[in-house]
Parts: C-alpha cells; sequence; structure tokens
C-alpha cells in the first residue's frame, strides 16, 4: 500500500494536543503540590489522569458502534482490565452482568469509574475497584477473595501493561472461569503493513512517554496464542477499517470448560 507523509506521521498533532491540553492542569496541581515533584510515580499519575480528560470521551465515542457490538456479551460477574473513567459501562447489558469490577492503579481515576458505573445502572454494592496493575494477578486475586470471573474485558489497556503477555496468560488462566469470555478491544502492531510496523516502532518511544503505552504492541497474539480457548473470533474496528498507525483488532475468546 502507498503511505501519504500523514499516514505516517499523524501522531505528531495528536501528540502536541495531548501535550498541550495535559500540561497546564498538571503544572498546577504541582504548584499546588510541590512534594509531587519528588514522587514521580505519583506526578505521572495526575498527568495521565488529565491525558485522560482531555481524550478519554473522544476515544470512547470513536469506538462506539465496535464497543456496541462488542460489549453486550459480557455476563456474570465483569472485570475490566485499566478501567480509565467507566467509558464501558454504558455499553453492557445489565440484565446480564451481575457485577463490575473494575481494575485500575490510578486512585485518580477511581471517582469517574463509581460515577459512569452508577449512571449505568449498577448499584453500589455491584461495583468493585481494584487499585492494582494487570500485573499483580496474586494481588487481585485476593481481592476477589480468590473467586473467578465470569468476563474479562479489555478496552485499550494491553498496550500499556508491563510485560503484557505474561499478565494476559495468568488473568486468563487463574482468574477467568472455565466457560468464561475473554473480549478486547486493542489498538496493535499493524500486521497487514510492514511500513506500518516500521512508523509504529519509531513513533512509540515518544508515544509512550507520553501517553503511557506502545503503538507496536502485537497485544492480539498474546490472547490467540494461549491453549485454553474453545471458541474464538477475531475481527477489526467497525466500520471497516483500513491498516494505519492505530490498526485495531476485536476479540471474544470463551475458555474450555476442563
Amino acid at each position: 500500500m502507498s503511505l501519504t507523509w500523514h499516514d505516517r506521521c499523524a501522531v505528531v498533532i495528536d501528540l502536541y494536543m495531548i501535550i498541550k491540553a495535559a500540561t497546564l492542569p498538571t503544572l498546577k496541581t504541582l504548584f499546588s503540590q510541590p512534594l509531587l515533584a519528588l514522587q514521580p510515580t505519583k506526578l505521572r499519575g495526575v498527568f495521565f489522569e488529565n491525558v485522560w480528560k482531555f481524550m478519554g470521551d473522544g476515544v470512547d465515542e470513536g469506538a462506539r458502534e465496535t464497543k456496541t457490538d462488542l460489549l453486550p456479551r459480557g455476563r456474570g460477574v465483569l472485570l475490566e482490565i485499566g478501567a480509565g473513567h467507566g467509558h464501558s459501562c454504558k455499553y453492557l447489558d445489565r440484565r446480564k452482568v451481575t457485577r463490575y469490577i473494575a481494575l485500575e492503579p490510578n486512585v485518580l481515576m477511581h471517582d469517574k469509574i463509581v460515577l459512569n458505573a452508577t449512571k449505568a445502572g449498577f448499584s453500589p454494592d455491584q461495583i468493585q475497584i481494584i487499585g492494582h496493575g494487570a500485573e499483580e494477578t496474586d494481588k487481585i486475586l485476593n481481592a476477589l477473595d480468590g473467586d473467578q470471573v465470569d468476563t474479562i474485558v479489555s478496552i485499550l489497556s494491553l498496550c500499556g501493561i508491563p510485560n503484557a503477555e505474561n499478565s494476559v496468560a495468568r488473568m486468563a488462566k487463574d482468574i477467568l472461569k472455565p466457560g468464561g469470555e475473554f473480549l478486547f478491544y486493542e489498538h496493535v502492531r499493524c500486521d497487514p503493513s510492514p511500513t506500518l510496523i516500521w512508523w509504529q516502532s519509531f513513533w512509540t518511544p515518544v508515544w509512550q512517554a507520553v501517553v503511557g503505552c506502545r503503538l507496536d504492541k502485537p497485544s492480539h497474539t498474546y490472547v490467540e496464542k494461549l491453549n485454553i480457548w474453545e471458541e474464538r473470533k477475531v475481527w477489526g474496528k467497525l466500520p471497516s477499517e483500513q491498516p494505519n498507525l492505530f490498526w485495531h483488532r476485536v476479540g471474544v475468546y470463551k475458555k474450555k470448560i476442563i
């Protein structure tokens, strides 16, 4: 395929807008809490919360058709990886989902999760927030009292998880019930275009520094390679998406009942 310079460098405008939107409110917080300068992890959390305030609603709206097609499949006790502000809640079928568990390490996002889950019709006793990352499987299981879940959802989250391949494997094997489903919608390595893969890798260091995730991570393959599925279906973002720097895969994987 023939690529324009816009195809190769589309992230530049996004990065400019994100940095512009998130820097000033982050500096205001730093001025009011100067000790944050000595706590880079917390300061990073403040910056990313401001990033998501700027882009979260737009990202959600841009994926509305895909999420409307995917997320109503969720059922029973549902765990969302990297829940962000809880945008996914409004797409869930409340007749089928009995409990919403948000896995979100950034505590600054927790209030928004509760707000959006409540708007979607979940009562306080049906909402649980776990403030750990997906790589902390043992801590997640402790927070769940050792119970497994019926559905795991990942929406644009695997790209930002350290050692995501191992995290996906452990969560799918240890936290998802037999017969349960793993649902994902992720931007991933653009397999149809070696040229775009090169550009994704080129831009990833700066994108990761600002937004916190990789453009070139083959997250969809981490789920696919696990030998625990009895059913699987993978497709692209709706409507039909052409190869680009933010290429997406959507998947539904059902775990074997042993």
